[in-house]
């Protein structure tokens, strides 16, 4: 039987079981118990993949918008007088298809614009056209107390991409686009446009090694010589990434800080992350303890 067999057939048995439960119990409570029983008893019920899914919608009922938000630092956004044609290197040069526009500052949003409206412009030899004259889509503004799930669903009834997180103050505070509310649950959605750059590996002289946590095991074992994979079951052998082998031991997103123990002594402390997905580790292996020079003969 194939494995995508399998992992249908345990997708099945997990969806039966909820429904075969106490009429007493809640849908989440009765997710969270055979979530527990699987981890517990080491049932095959479904992938891990499913589980990171299941434990993200599960988390994603009282997350607010204000930890899934791009921080106001981050954000990429345009000035109304600016024209067509500067627009249209700003969204080549950062991978946008969509881009706010402000006015006096980016306390001042005015609009969204879409890279279809620089398209038309273009076409026309419009490039020296202000942006002011063509912004037309309405922005959306919401408080960071907002849940994300009431933000998904207004944003797919009214059709919106892009939200404005405002502050107590009517500041801008973030950026919330749809993508990254679909990135709550399924984990980073990247296109052909979205520049990434290579993960770093840094092995220190007192044997610690910092890497991303995109890193893939294979390539820390050439660069670091050390095999994390050991003591990985052989059913979880598609784990292949830094990020995925510490999510996989501690079941969940760790906090900043936090020290996760690992296989054959080493840890790893979380040097990074945000609300989505761990960012940069720190690994500490073991020490070797040293040979006794008086048993040397």
């Amino acid at each position: 039987m194939s494995e995508e067999s399998n992992s249908t057939n345990g997708l099945c048995s997990f969806v039966k079981n909820i429904f075969n439960r106490r009429q007493t119990e809640t849908v989440r409570e009765t997710i969270e118990d055979l979530i527990e029983e699987a981890n517990t008893n080491g049932e095959e019920q479904f992938s891990e993949h499913e589980q990171l899914l299941l434990n993200n919608i599960l988390c994603l009922r009282d997350k607010k918008c204000g930890n899934a938000m791009i921080p106001r630092a981050d954000i990429v956004a345009f000035q109304k007088d600016g024209n067509v044609e500067e627009l249209a290197e700003l969204m080549v040069t950062k991978g946008h298809s969509r881009i706010p526009v402000y006015g006096d500052s980016l306390d001042d949003i005015i609009g969204v614009i879409h890279v279809i409206d620089l398209v038309k412009c273009l076409l026309k030899n419009k490039k020296d056209v202000k942006i002011s004259e063509i912004v037309t889509q309405n922005v959306r503004f919401v408080s960071p107390s907002m849940r994300v799930l009431d933000l998904l669903h207004d944003m797919q009834i009214n059709k919106i991409h892009m939200a404005m997180v405002v502050d107590e103050y009517g500041g801008i505070d973030g950026l919330v686009t749809i993508e990254d509310l679909l990135e709550e649950i399924v984990g980073d959605i990247e296109d052909e446009y979205d520049f990434a750059e290579d993960p770093t590996i840094i092995v220190q002289e007192n044997g610690i090694i910092i890497a991303d946590a995109k890193a893939e095991i294979e390539e820390i074992k050439d660069t670091a010589g050390i095999d994390l994979s050991a003591g990985i079951d052989e059913e979880d052998m598609e784990i292949d990434t830094l990020g995925g082998l510490v999510f996989h031991i501690a079941q969940r997103i760790p906090n900043r800080g936090e020290i996760i123990e690992g296989f054959n002594g080493t840890k790893f402390r979380i040097l990074e992350v945000d609300p989505r997905r761990i960012k940069k580790i720190m690994i500490i292996t073991p020490q070797e303890p040293k040979e006794d020079a008086g048993n040397e003969e």
